[in-house]
């Protein structure tokens, strides 16, 4: 039987993208780019978000591309924000046939089903994340709940995460796939999940121990700190704590105390010798990817 610390490896690379997703990806959001292409004038498109950070989950859902529109689209600045969603909306459902509006996206869904852990994954959906320049590797994008444009910095987030994972030896983009993993398999308490990568930056620090004992680290830190206010790490949006109601706050604190309880429930387990008990919760925990054997 897997030992946890082998389990938690296996689990490791289980959330790495396999070849089969990353051609998928590829085809997918690269026809999803033909299509917002021949509806605007765009001046560049690229990945964003947390599958250009490396911090994606599976199964893959909502991959970002950020499309920056040129001289012939400036007008819609002007515009309200959910204008422009709707714009990207109308010329995404001429091509496929289940697109939603977001709050900063439109999203085009390809398959909602939940694939086991055996399953080589696929793309579930596209973000089409429409944006214009304001300066040097800054963009202003539509928040349809504040009714304003904001301003992000992509290239900024993926320095900070890949700084943040040297100095963690390679093992902070593990573990926060893995926290992520746990926010899913609990309905997402924590929203969105970007806050997880903007709370584990902080609270994570070197040096690195065993997974299981960072993973049941970063939810008590994670417990104690998810009312706080997070801020944008490039210093330009709002909070990226802004979704976080009281009741989430209260929903998030009560599962993340649910999730350390069954953490060392397991490692009580695994002392004592019951190793598949062991794996059983920490699978309750951080769902189905996590390996039984």
């Amino acid at each position: 039987m897997l030992t946890t610390d082998e389990a938690f490896e296996k689990f490791r690379k289980r959330l790495e993208l396999s070849e089969t997703e990353r051609r998928d990806a590829a085809r997918r959001q690269s026809e999803v780019r033909d299509c917002i292409r021949g509806g605007f004038d765009i001046k560049t498109d690229f990945l964003s978000g947390s599958y250009r950070r490396h911090t994606k989950t599976k199964p893959l859902k909502d991959v970002d591309v950020l499309f920056v529109l040129g001289e012939k689209e400036k007008w819609r600045r002007d515009k309200p924000p959910s204008e422009m969603l709707q714009a990207f909306e109308e010329c995404l459902k001429a091509k496929y046939s289940d697109v939603q509006i977001c709050r900063r996206a439109v999203t085009v869904e390809f398959d909602k089903a939940y694939y086991p852990e055996d399953h080589e994954g696929k793309v579930l959906s596209i973000d089409a994340v429409p944006a214009f320049e304001s300066g040097d590797d800054e963009y202003e994008i539509p928040d349809k709940i504040t009714g304003t444009w904001i301003k992000t910095n992509p290239k900024k987030h993926k320095e900070q995460a890949t700084v943040k994972n040297q100095d963690m030896g390679g093992r902070w983009v593990p573990l926060v796939k893995m926290v992520k993993g746990w926010n899913r398999a609990n309905s997402k308490p924590i929203k969105p999940s970007f806050l997880i990568e903007v709370m584990a930056e902080d609270l994570v620090e070197p040096p690195s121990s065993t997974y299981p004992n960072e993973v049941r680290n970063c939810f008590a830190a994670m417990e104690a700190s998810v009312g706080d206010e997070w801020s944008d790490p490039a210093g330009l949006g709002p909070p990226v704590s802004d979704q976080m109601t009281q009741d989430l706050i209260t929903e998030a604190k009560k599962a993340l105390r649910e999730a350390q309880r069954k953490a060392t429930l397991a490692a009580r387990a695994e002392e004592s010798g019951r190793q598949g008990e062991a794996l059983r919760l920490w699978r309750e925990i951080l769902g189905d990817y996590f390996p039984l054997s």
